[in-house]
């Protein structure tokens, strides 16, 4: 899924008659004077990052004032809270709150429809509700071809506990959210709280969208805020990881790419095929390494600018103290190709297995031409299928806890 952060998301509900706050996005102190002029105080100062519970995390913040608003924003700016980087802040006026509601549209994998969750008691705490009040959690599915109407949403709103006043009110707005979600074939979209204001108002306060990224080219108006691929990562994308994004956007009828950061690891980390993906991962984490990174490459005939976009980011991360790569045996598919090819980007790249620990281990049909190719390369550790993925992995992290490489092909 893409995910679309919380200033683009109000935009759309805005667009779309669903009021919010005003509110301006800031990614600097300096910015901050400027804002004081178009959105009224008090504030709320909000990270930018694509992921719910924000207020759990700290990362939501009431400033009353300029002042406090400054010091937050330098607390926050430039810093990582849960692996998420903050570099930018939404700037928020603060809504004064009658009452917390909480609705919440996705699709039901097992029914395979939309459902819509809604409660009249929204805010932090809802997760906490539900475990402990399941029945003040309203669920209804939602007929795809038939849409959803007004008279169903003054039904669950009534159901919820709202008064005739209250239902009025909030039902329309029920009904217009689910018209987003529809028309931007959103996968899931959250407004917790959905407030009623002192004035009577309601009044989208906070909210989490993600988007089926496989239908993002009918939305052109998503281009630019829809981060493709965001799933994967907590934080927003780094350079390395909107890189490969790039590269497997660029050619789509071939193999996917996939690249996800993580931010305390130091084993570079590039398989081919989930499983053995999944597999060699487990055994790194289990013998103590830290991988810097997860990748995976998808089936289907590559493209070499994928492979070396991957490698190019899978490398090229700050911090990495050695690097392993391989293959398992992939139905009828020759890896040799795919082996040949990253052998060439490490030249290329000017990795030396010397100084960072390099592991190979490819097993299938063409593991021949592919262990001439890495075999080449003095220093690096190159393993068939002789041996399995969890011991080609073991081998790399006893390589890291050693602090050097003994030359040869490490058998």
């Amino acid at each position: 899924m893409a995910k679309i952060l919380e200033h683009h998301t109000k935009q759309l509900l805005g667009k779309n008659g669903i009021l919010v706050p005003a509110a301006e996005a800031i990614d600097s102190l300096q910015a901050l004077d400027a804002v004081a002029a178009s959105v009224p105080l008090p504030w709320m100062i909000k990270a930018l990052v694509p992921m719910g519970k924000k207020g759990k995390a700290g990362l939501v913040r009431p400033a009353p004032d300029i002042d406090t608003a400054r010091s937050i924003a330098s607390e926050m700016l430039g810093t990582e809270k849960a692996g998420c980087r903050i570099d930018r802040l939404l700037v928020e006026n603060r809504c004064a709150i009658q009452k917390e509601l909480f609705v919440s549209i996705t699709y039901d994998n097992l029914s395979r429809t939309p459902v819509i969750l809604f409660s009249t008691r929204g805010g932090m705490e809802i997760e906490q509700l539900v475990r402990r009040h399941p029945q003040r959690l309203f669920r209804r599915e939602i007929n795809i071809v038939e849409g959803f109407h007004a008279f169903q949403a003054r039904s669950i709103c009534f159901e919820a506990g709202l008064d005739k006043s209250e239902t009025a009110k909030v039902a329309p707005v029920l009904v217009s959210i689910y018209a987003l979600f529809y028309s931007l074939d959103a996968r899931l979209l959250e407004i917790n709280p959905l407030a009623i204001t002192e004035t009577g108002e309601v009044c989208a306060v906070g909210t989490l969208l993600n988007v089926d990224d496989e239908a993002l080219f009918r939305h052109p108006e998503l281009a630019g805020i829809a981060q493709y691929g965001a799933e994967r990562s907590l934080s927003n994308l780094t350079e390395r990881e909107k890189m490969v994004v790039e590269a497997d956007l660029a050619a789509p009828g071939s193999g996917a790419v996939r690249y996800t950061e993580f931010a305390d690891g130091d084993i570079a980390f590039n398989i081919v095929g989930g499983g053995a993906s999944l597999i060699a991962m487990d055994a790194i984490i289990r013998c103590g390494g830290r991988p810097a990174n997860y990748s995976d490459v998808g089936p289907g005939k590559g493209s070499k600018d994928k492979m070396v976009a991957l490698l190019q980011a899978t490398l090229t991360k700050p911090g990495i103290k050695a690097f392993i790569t391989g293959a398992n045996i992939i139905g009828a598919s020759d890896i040799s190709g795919i082996g040949e090819g990253v052998a060439q980007t490490l030249k290329m790249l000017a990795i030396d297995p010397l100084k960072i620990p390099t592991v190979a281990r490819w097993a299938g049909i063409g593991e021949e031409n592919a262990r001439k190719a890495f075999e080449a390369i003095p220093g690096l550790h190159y393993f068939g299928s002789e041996v399995s993925i969890e011991e080609a992995a073991e081998k790399i992290v006893e390589l890291v806890k050693a602090g050097h490489i003994k030359e040869g092909t490490g058998k």
